[in-house]
């Protein structure tokens, strides 16, 4: 049974290949690409994932979130997105 972070990183990546690469089998993307780096999450490529995953996985990043860090790739917005689904003791 795959786990929730492995549910998370697959439905970030079909979002990305299927909406955001011009070429969708043109780059492989894995958990690990450099999103930024890659040119792939431009201002308005990030607003459109933003609102995937506000509308379809149900979390909110605030404002404070957005960084560079946290978008670098599919790890670490699986991360942050698991963070902010934590439950807050």
């Amino acid at each position: 049974m795959a786990s929730a972070r492995d549910e998370l990183i697959a439905q970030l990546t079909e979002f990305i290949r299927e909406r955001l690469l011009s070429e969708p089998d043109a780059q492989g993307i894995n958990p690990d690409t450099p999103l930024l780096e890659w040119g792939i999450l431009t201002s308005i490529n990030t607003a459109q994932l933003l609102t995937f995953i506000r509308d379809e996985l149900g979390t909110n990043i605030p404002p404070t979130e957005l960084t560079g860090t946290n978008f670098q790739n599919l790890d670490s917005i699986t991360d942050l997105l698991l963070s902010l689904r934590a439950p807050i003791h």
